[in-house]
């Protein structure tokens, strides 16, 4: 298995104490350690590499992403998991996939939503180092222009084979097999909450009131703060 992010910094948007707590607590779990390959952060530059060009914004509407992670399975022979560079790994995630190609994490909630972010939450994802998760993410890839971000993109990519209304099924995509996970286990942001969560993400407007305790109740000492 192998864990991976991608980092982005410029003027007033500097990730880098996040990258270096998603570091820690990876390793802290055992995922191997600088010189194994089995837990990448990719920079991003202010040039995006060739394969992200003409895909818009794609800094802040996460658009590399099926591509970069299409790039991460070439790289490698492994499974892979992807995780938002603000996220923090609190407990081993050797499970996330089951039978399944691809996993993704369904937030709370149920009935008709907003496709942008009412269903899934694109912050973490895994994918089986296989043809089935190739196929998915070109569908993902194919459902970017008139989206707003990658994550609509990918809320449309399954819409037509789930009622997002449960949590660990199974979805038979025809091109491949999909598991539902909660948020609540894998990507957790209900930090009002006590929680059993196995990853937080402390993504966006949560950041400034989370983040710092998020990182000292994982990491101890070992936390760097924003």
């Amino acid at each position: 298995m192998r864990i991976i992010s991608a980092l982005f910094n410029k003027v007033g948007r500097d990730y880098q104490v996040m990258a270096d707590n998603l570091r820690k607590s990876v390793f802290k779990l055992g995922y191997g350690g600088y010189y194994d390959g089995s837990f990448v952060i990719y920079p991003l530059k202010d040039d995006p590499i060739e394969e992200f060009k003409n895909k818009g914004d794609y800094q802040t509407a996460c658009f590399f992403k099926p591509h970069l992670i299409l790039k991460a399975l070439d790289d490698t022979k492994d499974d892979i998991i992807w995780l938002d560079i603000d996220c923090i790994v609190k407990a081993r995630l050797d499970d996330i996939l089951g039978d399944a190609d691809i996993a993704v994490t369904l937030r709370r909630g149920s009935g008709l939503r907003n496709i942008y972010d009412g269903y899934l939450n694109a912050g973490v994802m895994a994918f089986r180092n296989n043809q089935a998760s190739r196929n998915f993410i070109k569908k993902w890839i194919s459902n970017i222009p008139g989206s707003r971000a990658d994550q609509d993109a990918l809320n449309k990519t399954l819409i037509e084979h789930t009622l997002f209304d449960k949590y660990n099924e199974l979805v038979d995509c025809g091109f491949a097999k999909v598991m539902i996970r909660s948020c609540d286990e894998y990507n957790f942001f209900y930090f009002s909450e006590a929680n059993n969560a196995k990853i937080y993400h402390i993504k966006g407007s949560l950041r400034a009131p989370y983040y710092n305790n998020c990182a000292k109740e994982v990491l101890g000492s070992e936390a760097s703060l924003i």
